[in-house]
């Protein structure tokens, strides 16, 4: 595998972070098939993120999707739960982390399918802040551990937070990560597990990828959305059963 095939792919991975999710399942195989190993490759990937989703932020804030207030009470418990997760993840063994992986994969793709085949569409919204405090806590544990396909768990959450479109709601996803991914990336670099020439360029592709996402989100809309999320859905179960 060549680092242009990882700017390649990183550029759809950027697409499908910002506008849908699961961008992550398909790189973080892809850079450990590229010889980095996986706690490395978890942090690597971040660099990739930082940009993708800031550059994310700014493309939907270009075009007034943006909504301050609840993106500061949703990202500060987003934050305290990324520190805990991503300082966990820095000092597993390499191989405990594969594993854990090939497990998340499974899991996310079968939720994925589950919730996408559903016929009723629930409505419901959480008006108590603790509850949607310790979900996002929960949500930032995860983001800081593994980070991919925490986007489904942004969208369900900010969702039952909001009752928000799943444009805004993408829009809420996109400033989450953005900041918590700074903390993230602070972790793992004092841990040494950044390799940052690979960083570079996976962050160039997935930079364009999420400026593109953000654009495409805003102007195709929800179905749109909605069908990237099912392609990214379709791209893990393969990826799973070839790794």
């Amino acid at each position: 595998m060549t680092l242009f095939l990882l700017f390649l792919v990183a550029i759809v991975a950027g697409i499908f972070n910002i506008s849908a999710a699961g961008g992550s399942f398909v790189m973080l195989p892809l850079l450990i098939f590229y010889g980095l190993p996986p706690t490395v490759a978890n942090g690597t990937n971040r660099i990739s993120l930082l940009i993708q989703n800031w550059l994310g932020v700014y493309s939907f804030k270009k075009r007034n999707v943006w909504d301050f207030e609840t993106n500061i009470k949703l990202v500060i418990p987003a934050i305290l739960g990324s520190i805990i997760g991503a300082y966990y993840s820095s000092i597993l063994p390499d191989n405990q982390f594969k594993k854990i992986i090939s497990i998340f994969m499974i899991i996310f793709v079968i939720v994925s399918i589950f919730s996408n085949n559903k016929k009723k569409r629930f409505n419901y919204k959480i008006k108590s802040y603790p509850i949607v405090f310790f979900i996002f806590l929960l949500i930032g544990f995860y983001g800081g551990f593994i980070q991919a396909g925490v986007g489904l768990l942004l969208i369900a959450g900010i969702k039952l937070a909001t009752g928000y479109d799943l444009v805004k709601t993408n829009a809420v996803k996109t400033f989450i990560i953005a900041t918590y991914t700074i903390v993230a990336i602070a972790i793992f670099a004092y841990k040494g597990k950044i390799n940052w020439s690979v960083a570079a360029v996976v962050a160039t592709g997935q930079g364009i990828g999420g400026y593109l996402g953000a654009k495409l989100a805003v102007e195709k809309g929800e179905k749109y959305i909605k069908a990237l999320i099912l392609i990214a859905i379709t791209i893990m179960a393969l990826k799973l059963m070839l790794y």
